[in-house]
């Protein structure tokens, strides 16, 4: 049997700087069996394009699970919480993507404010976004992460719910 996370993350394709941050996590937190469970980016190039990207994560679900009946695909959408908590337009915007994922079954995976501020503890330009990804893999700062921000049960600054979320998959085993 076989697992297939897809991850939809908020950056562009060219970029992948969200998905940089999320493998780290995902080497760093966790041992999983590597011909077992896969790993598929989707590039939304921007939050608001969540929508868009039906098609492109149904095809990675038709194809992993035509390898065997016995593949199944979780769906991760991941997004930066951005002004959540003095912007009625940003925490509305949240409200109606964590409704979108839970009418599809997929997963809600949140950054606050950004995935930046989480893993790097600063805000970064759009167009240095992929060099500091780059740079925290390099330098293997994903050791230095407390995992309790990436543990977070509600919204705050500087705390994510990915290893929370992650951990619902008995194929990854946490690392202590």
């Amino acid at each position: 049997m076989g697992l297939q996370l897809v991850f939809v993350v908020e950056s562009k394709k060219t970029c992948q700087s969200d998905w940089i941050y999320i493998k780290d996590t995902l080497k760093y937190f966790y041992e999983y069996d590597r011909t077992q469970v896969k790993f598929s980016p989707v590039f939304m190039d921007g939050k608001g394009k969540y929508r868009n990207k039906k098609k492109e994560v149904k095809q990675l679900i038709n194809q992993y699970s035509a390898m065997s009946e016995a593949h199944y695909t979780k769906v991760l959408y991941c997004f930066d919480c951005d002004d959540y908590d003095n912007k009625p337009e940003d925490m509305n915007f949240l409200k109606e993507a964590k409704k979108y994922c839970d009418e599809k079954g997929y997963e809600f995976v949140w950054f606050c404010k950004d995935i930046e501020r989480v893993y790097i503890g600063k805000k970064v330009a759009d167009n240095q976004k992929r060099k500091e990804a780059s740079s925290f893999t390099a330098k293997k700062l994903i050791t230095h992460v407390d995992k309790n921000r990436l543990s977070a049960d509600r919204y705050r600054k500087n705390t994510s719910n990915i290893l929370i979320v992650l951990d619902k998959n008995q194929e990854l085993i946490r690392k202590k």
